[in-house]
């Protein structure tokens, strides 16, 4: 029996003393707030921040991250100047470069491939990229209502920016392919035009010259060389087609219930709207336009799902 007995102390000993260690353990963790050990997830991006946008070639990306109050964009995984605001990503037609507007401390910018800034005054709209890429123009805002076109080539912007006079209202006409714009370019950028409404009468300038007046602008386009341009123009009942400013043929257009009234109205704002009123468009990888309205794309105080990219 004593032999027994002293086998079982140890053994006993042994489970206390490991009870007491459990238990000084539980104590001394018992104060202590309890880890989140929740399994890690993804979360989803909240409402400002963007969804990742693909160029039309499907390899050139762009999206922007905050940080802080202010925003930088990422192109092609390298980011760019962090700034108040930023929104309306452009690519070009071959998907190699982008543009963004940018404000930082009340001024805005045209921010072109992540690097070079072009001063836009209050703000810029309609930001577009010549055929081939070389060259750049965009609508800005001078004061409360007068818009400036400014236009530079890229690879030499401080050089060859130039910049219209100003005009208090510049419209909206169709581009050689259908879309709603308000600058048009030759394919290599050296041909610029766009359409002015001035005392209910629509003109198109062409690097600077300005047409006669007409009720409407149906369409415009530039030879593929640039050389030539022709356009069609409506006057009363009468359908012009224009090239290089001077008539060329004349028809009577239809009337006015058998004419695609939604297209006209959307070719030129009425005199009582504001400028920025049309559609904003720009390419993807899916081939397809993003279409949102242009008054919620331009200004810091946009608050919505709309209202950047």
């Amino acid at each position: 029996m004593p032999n027994e007995k002293q086998k079982i102390l140890p053994i006993l000993f042994v489970i206390l003393f490991s009870v007491l260690i459990v238990f000084s353990i539980v104590l001394l963790r018992k104060d202590k707030p309890v880890e989140n050990i929740a399994p890690v997830t993804a979360t989803k991006p909240d409402q400002e921040n963007p969804d990742i946008f693909f160029a039309s070639n499907g390899k050139n990306t762009v999206y922007k991250v905050k940080k802080g109050d202010q925003w930088s964009v990422i192109w092609n995984g390298t980011e760019g100047k962090t700034y108040d605001f930023v929104s309306n990503p452009v690519f070009s037609a071959d998907g190699t470069q982008i543009a963004y507007n940018a404000e930082i401390d009340g001024q805005a910018y045209v921010v072109v491939n992540n690097t070079q800034e072009i001063n836009a005054y209050q703000k810029s709209n309609y930001i577009t990229f010549s055929k081939d890429g070389s060259t750049i123009a965009f609508v800005a805002t001078k004061g409360d209502d007068n818009y400036v076109v400014i236009s530079a080539k890229i690879l030499n912007i401080t050089e060859t920016l130039k910049e219209s006079q100003s005009f208090k209202e510049i419209a909206i006409a169709k581009d050689s392919d259908g879309n709603s714009t308000a600058i048009i370019m030759s394919d290599d950028g050296s041909k610029l035009a766009y359409v002015i409404k001035e005392d209910d009468k629509i003109y198109v300038i062409v690097n600077g010259q300005k047409s006669q007046g007409y009720d409407d602008i149906l369409s415009f386009t530039f030879s593929e060389d640039g050389t030539s341009f022709t356009y069609e123009a409506q006057n009363g009942d009468s359908i012009l087609t224009i090239t290089d400013n001077q008539v060329v043929s004349s028809t009577n257009s239809t009337t006015p219930t058998d004419q695609d009234t939604s297209d006209t109205n959307s070719t030129i704002p009425s005199s009582n709207s504001n400028y920025p009123s049309a559609t904003y468009r720009y390419k993807i990888s899916t081939q397809k336009d993003i279409v949102r309205d242009q008054n919620q794309l331009d200004f810091s105080g946009c608050t919505g799902e709309n209202c950047n990219f």
